[in-house]
């Protein structure tokens, strides 16, 4: 499936890229130098402007301001580029990053400074040095001139104490806050009131829903009388079925239908049924384990047992997954009902 388009609009981003599986991504100073020559050189040929940065050994935080809808199209040019000048000087192969980069839209400015603090003080947390502008490699020290850095927020935020449970509050609703475009501006997601989010769903679906929408898991638990544990095993379990029915669809196997079903519009009956049908051993058995065998067998019971077309089918399910002992004659003997009713209504 593609991967979801990134919200994007005119303002600042804090962006975090690490490296993979954590890895060192600056293995000597001429590195970190080299990645602040590409991000000058970015700067000014994409026009936007770094007010923060830090280089910690596997990891960069930045904070940048675009004039342009391009951070995307910024951010390849900074990472892959990078990434070639690594591996072609350590002599590797393979990615040098862990993922798309992760980045934060700053919709508020009055979060700014405690964003900047944040940033400054990475190499403080790491024990690597003890007051802030002793790190080379954050932009607070200075030690390193070049175009494209702002140094205005820098200089306004009170860098000397660390970050008040004010600021650390600030930071936190900033990262965890939803965020949706109107009218090509990016703003905070206004929730829906949590019942609604159960008013024609099932629980799993209205979990799912409620989490997405920025709900914690002790709220729903709380409003569904449940503990977390049993909320986190059911988003859990619905993300599994959510990942199952999404690999069934993108191998073609539900043909007759939409390609951008999902999972929740389909229903777990056709899922199952399809599964039955259509799918491996493999996934059949995840089915049994996702759905239980009382809902795995209705189904079956439903859909399979009496189609005439699936009598080597209906038999493996019957003895494998059911503990049915029988032969296959048996489902030779077994009614279709709807062949029955459709003979009855032409009688």
């Amino acid at each position: 499936m593609a991967r979801k388009k990134r919200m994007e609009s005119i303002g600042f981003y804090h962006i975090v890229n690490r490296g993979v599986e954590r890895r060192t991504i600056y293995m000597d100073n001429d590195d970190r130098m080299q990645f602040l020559e590409i991000l000058q050189e970015s700067a000014e040929v994409y026009n936007f402007e770094v007010y923060s940065y830090v280089l910690m050994d596997n990891h960069y935080h930045l904070l940048i301001k675009i004039s342009t809808l391009n951070l995307s199209m910024i951010m390849r040019q900074i990472n892959s580029r990078y990434s070639m000048y690594f591996n072609r000087k350590y002599k590797r192969v393979g990615p040098l990053w862990q993922g798309r980069f992760k980045s934060w839209y700053v919709y508020d400015e009055a979060y700014l400074e405690s964003l900047v603090k944040y940033i400054e003080f990475n190499p403080i947390k790491a024990n690597i040095v003890k007051n802030i502008g002793e790190f080379n490699w954050a932009m607070s020290s200075k030690a390193v001139e070049m175009q494209g850095l702002n140094y205005e927020l820098i200089e306004s935020s009170n860098l000397k104490e660390n970050l008040s449970k004010k600021e650390l509050l600030e930071i936190d609703k900033l990262f965890n806050t939803k965020l949706e475009v109107v009218h090509e501006v990016i703003v905070p997601k206004i929730k829906q009131k949590l019942h609604k989010h159960f008013k024609n769903s099932t629980r799993e679906v209205g979990i799912a829903h409620a989490i997405e929408d920025g709900y914690t898991q002790q709220a729903i638990a709380d409003y569904l009388n449940l503990s977390n544990i049993s909320i986190s095993k059911i988003h859990k379990l619905y993300r599994q079925k959510v990942t199952l029915f999404n690999k069934l669809r993108d191998k073609g196997l539900f043909w007759s239908y939409s390609k951008e079903i999902s999972y929740e519009q389909a229903g777990e009956n056709l899922l199952i049924e399809y599964l039955y049908k259509y799918a491996d051993f493999d996934d059949i058995s995840l089915g049994f384990t996702l759905f239980g065998k009382r809902i795995m067998k209705a189904v079956w019971e439903k859909k399979l047992k009496s189609d005439k077309r699936f009598v080597k089918l209906n038999f493996m399910i019957a003895r494998v997954f059911l503990g049915m002992e029988i032969e296959a004659s048996y489902f030779k003997e077994v009614k279709n009902e709807r062949f029955e009713k459709l003979k009855m209504l032409a009688s």
